[in-house]
C-alpha cells in the first residue's frame, strides 16, 4: 500500500471515528431532552412529587439508568425542571410590559404577569418553592442565573423610576417587591382566609405596586 492510500484510510477513519461521535453526541442530548420533557410533564400534572426517576424512565421510553446517566440524581433533575419553570416565568412576564410606557405600568403588568402563571400553572409554580435541596448542597449556577434573570425584570422598572437608587437599595427593593407580590399570591393560590381572587386581587396587586414603588 502506497503512502498515499495509508494517508487516505487513516483520514477515513477519523472522519469515520468524527461521524460516530457527532452522532453519539446528538442522541444523547435528544435523551436528555426528552427524559427532561418527560419530567416537566409529570410536574405539570401531579407536581412535585410525581416526578421520581422510575416514573419519569417510564414516560420517556428509557432505562433508569438512562435518567442518571444525565441526571445524578432525583435534585438534580427537579432542580432542571424548576429552571425550565423560571425561563417559562421569565418569558411571560417579559411579554406582558410589550408595548407598554411607563415603569409602573410594566411594574404593574410583571405583577399581574405572575398571578397569571401560578393560577394556570399551579403545580408548575408550586414545585419551584416546595423543592429544597439538602443543606451539603449548593444551588447550581445556572439555576441561579434563572432566579436572577427574573428579579431583574423588576429591578430594571425600579431603576426606571429612581434612577438614583444605589445598587444595595435596589436590590433589597426588587427582592420586596417580589417578596411582597409572591406572598399575595400564594395565598390567594392556596386559598388562605386572607387569600383574594378574581377582580379583587387584580385591583389589590396594583394598589400594592402602586405603593412600593412609590416607597
Amino acid at each position: 500500500m502506497s503512502q498515499g492510500q495509508v494517508e487516505n484510510e487513516q483520514c477515513s477513519i477519523l472522519i469515520g471515528d468524527w461521524l460516530v461521535a457527532g452522532l453519539q453526541k446528538v442522541k444523547s442530548e435528544e435523551t436528555r431532552k426528552r427524559v427532561l420533557g418527560a419530567a416537566v410533564d409529570l410536574m405539570e400534572e401531579g407536581g412535585l412529587d410525581a416526578v421520581q426517576i422510575r416514573s419519569v424512565a417510564e414516560r420517556a421510553g428509557y432505562s433508569v439508568g438512562s435518567v442518571y446517566k444525565h441526571y445524578a440524581d432525583i435534585d438534580a433533575l427537579i432542580i432542571a425542571v424548576n429552571s425550565i419553570t423560571l425561563e417559562r416565568i421569565h418569558q411571560v412576564m417579559r411579554n406582558a410590559t410589550e408595548g407598554l410606557e411607563t415603569p409602573i405600568d410594566r411594574l404593574k403588568a410583571l405583577a399581574h404577569a405572575y398571578s397569571e402563571f401560578s393560577r394556570e400553572n399551579p403545580k408548575l409554580w408550586k414545585g419551584l418553592f416546595d423543592h429544597h435541596l439538602p443543606e451539603s448542597r449548593s444551588i447550581p449556577e445556572e439555576h441561579k442565573l434563572a432566579n436572577v434573570a427574573l428579579l431583574s425584570l423588576i429591578g430594571g422598572e425600579l431603576k426606571a423610576l429612581d434612577p438614583s437608587m444605589g445598587e444595595d437599595e435596589l436590590a433589597a427593593r426588587t427582592r420586596t417587591c417580589f417578596g411582597a407580590v409572591h406572598g399575595l399570591v400564594t395565598i390567594s393560590l392556596e386559598e388562605r382566609f386572607a387569600g383574594l381572587s378574581g377582580d379583587t386581587l387584580s385591583s389589590e396587586l396594583d394598589f400594592l405596586v402602586q405603593r412600593l414603588a412609590e416607597a
